[in-house]
Order: structure tokens, then sequence, then C-alpha cells
């Protein structure tokens, strides 16, 4: 059976993203539990979701305001993504070599995950978009 629901978020330059991520999350979590995904499932998808979400989100242009549209549909137990932002040009399907976290901040693990449990990642810049498809089984 498959459920299709999408997200859309809206942030002004020099807002802070969080609520929008908080947002973001609540709305994955309860597509993901109506649609019947196992804990395992909902779980591994919930991290890549959140993890390129708030990658959009955080290290947008402050200056730029920021639409973004998340889709989610499911398939068995898979969750089929496409995230459409009109942010700053990135490729997160790039697999670029991990070389640990960022010892200052802490970051750069959540794409490495990303990169490992998303399937059949495709990426394209039009327009002035990102395009990011893949699947998270």
């Amino acid at each position: 059976m498959q459920h299709k629901r999408r997200f859309s978020a809206f942030v002004a330059s020099g807002d802070d993203p969080r609520s929008a991520i908080v947002d973001e999350t609540d709305f994955a979590r309860e597509f993901m539990t109506s649609a019947g995904l196992s804990t395992k499932a909902k779980v591994k998808a919930l991290v890549v979701i959140e993890e390129l979400v708030s990658n959009v989100l955080r290290h947008k242009d402050p200056a730029q305001d920021v639409n973004l549209t998340l889709s989610l549909d499911t398939e068995n137990d898979e969750v089929l993504l496409e995230l459409d932002d009109d942010s700053v040009a990135f490729d997160a399907s790039l697999n670029q070599a991990f070389a640990g976290p960022d010892p200052e901040r802490g970051g750069s693990v959540g794409l490495a995950i990303v990169r490992a449990w998303g399937t059949n990642m495709r990426y394209d810049r039009k327009d002035g978009r990102n395009l990011l498809a893949l699947t998270v089984k």
C-alpha cells in the first residue's frame, strides 16, 4: 500500500529555522506511523529526513528566503523521499570520503549516514532549485 504526503516550509531570511525543522520531523513521524512502517524503517527514515531538511535550513544563505517541499511516499517497508528547495546549491548524493566528525563542531556525520542509508539517490539543480530523491530501506 502506498501513502503519499507533502510538507512545505518557508523560512524567511534571518529567521531561526528550528521551528520548521521540528514541524517537518513531526510531519514525518506522523506520516510513517500512519503508513504502518516498522520501527527500524521509521527510525532510519527520520534520521535521514531530519538531517537533509535541517541541513537545507541551517546552512542556507542568511540573507535569502527558503521555500522547501518534502514529499514522502511508502512502498513495502521503504520510504521514498523527494526534497525540493530553492536554497544554495548542494549535492548530497556526492559520495565524498568521510574522515570522521568535525572536531570543532561535531558535524559531518549526518551526511555520511544519509549516504549509507539512502539508495537510488538522484540530485539535480534546475531553475535555481535543488531536487533530491532517494529511498530509505
